[in-house]
């Protein structure tokens, strides 16, 4: 049933939004979210963050938001996507971030490496004319890494949940993309 309710809000929503914002609602809706994929590869995510705890000081991170489903969908307080950049040596390694593996309010929560949107927006921002309004998180001193990265782990082994309004009902054992950065990240 409110998975239902959800359909309704976004179809309403959609409807009494402009012709570019239905456009992005029903790509959105269309869009073919492999969840199983996001499963499977949560292994290989877990292997890589504990290969950079083996040698944390060639590596760096760097916290950015942008957009949340397109460039075409403009960025509020409430609708934005977080996500990290990993850094080795100088050289950009891979974007991170905590996603849910179906398009509704609450699902089976994964962290990914390189999505789609992640990366393409990211590169948009480096490269090109920055459509998904990415902006990065600056940090005096940084983040410390080594301990953002346990922290990420951490909630790979106890199997967090994806919940959309997270940052305005917090739910024990679940979060969003953005609740997870504020959750995992550790300054230096």
């Amino acid at each position: 049933m409110k998975n239902i309710l959800f359909v309704l809000l976004i179809l309403i929503t959609l409807i009494s939004a402009s012709c570019s914002t239905l456009k992005v609602g029903v790509n959105m809706l269309m869009y073919k979210l492999d969840g199983a994929a996001l499963i499977n590869n949560e292994q290989v995510v877990k292997n890589r963050l504990e290969d950079i705890l083996l040698e944390p000081e060639n590596y760096s991170m760097r916290g950015y938001t942008r957009r949340v489903f397109s460039p075409e969908l403009n960025r509020t307080a409430y609708l934005y996507h977080s996500y990290f950049v990993v850094i080795k040596n100088d050289r950009t390694a891979f974007t991170l971030s905590f996603t849910g593996t179906k398009k509704w309010p609450q699902s089976i929560g994964v962290w990914a490496i390189n999505t789609d949107f992640d990366t393409s927006s990211y590169n948009s921002y480096l490269h090109g004319n920055n459509e998904w309004d990415v902006q990065e998180i600056y940090i005096k001193n940084g983040i410390n890494i080594e301990m953002t990265i346990r922290n990420i782990l951490y909630r790979i082994e106890n199997n967090y949940n994806y919940y959309y309004n997270d940052h305005r009902k917090d739910k024990r054992g679940k979060e969003n993309c953005n609740t997870a950065m504020q959750n995992t990240m550790v300054i230096e």
